[in-house]
């Protein structure tokens, strides 16, 4: 099912207010200070759908991730201007693609240099997730795994949806365009190999 395409229409009535984004002395993250919004709910069968919408990706990530364990057949997706990024009991997902650069920051002046990222590592259940996107694209939709790119600048983590190879993506929380690299990740789907 399209989970976005079942929310359209839908869209959470209450958006957060702008994040505050504390940074130490050398340009580190410290702190994120954020208040969610309601979430609206739609129930498709057994499935239950949550949505609220976020001014950045910053918010998505921070109101999803305050989130406690979720249980199966259970979504959560915050809707912002750069794209939609929702969590399910495995980690982080997207269904369509979400913005690489030219993000809505939530700081005052974004910074302009390109670095490389300290890390890339899974939130969740790496492997379920990984299996998941296998599984979408080997139906024909779209999937792209996210993995937390920690940025070289602030090392804020931001939940980016990676490719193989080099890739780059801009940071949620200062603006530096990052870059990185991933392998491919090859998944059984029934008898066949799945290249995610």
């Amino acid at each position: 099912m399209d989970l976005f395409g079942f929310l359209k229409g839908n869209k959470g009535s209450s958006e957060p207010k702008s994040a505050t984004i504390e940074f130490d002395e050398s340009g580190k993250v410290t702190r994120v200070n954020l208040r969610g919004g309601r979430w609206d709910e739609n129930r498709s069968g057994q499935c239950r759908y949550l949505t609220q919408r976020g001014r950045s990706l910053l918010q998505a990530t921070e109101i999803l991730k305050a989130l406690s364990s979720i249980p199966g057949q259970t979504y959560y997706v915050v809707e912002t201007p750069d794209g939609s990024l929702g969590r399910d009991m495995f980690g982080f997902y997207t269904e369509a693609p979400i913005k690489t650069s030219g993000l809505r920051l939530e700081t005052p002046a974004s910074v302009r240099e390109q670095v490389e990222s300290v890390s890339l590592t899974a939130f969740g259940d790496g492997m379920k997730s990984a299996s998941s996107v296998a599984q979408l694209k080997s139906l024909g939709h779209y999937a792209a795994f996210v993995l937390l790119l920690e940025c070289g600048h602030c090392g804020y983590k931001s939940p980016v949806e990676t490719e193989v190879g080099d890739f780059q993506r801009q940071c949620y929380a200062c603006g530096a365009m990052n870059r990185s690299r991933r392998g491919t990740i090859n998944v059984f789907v029934g008898s066949k190999v799945v290249q995610i």
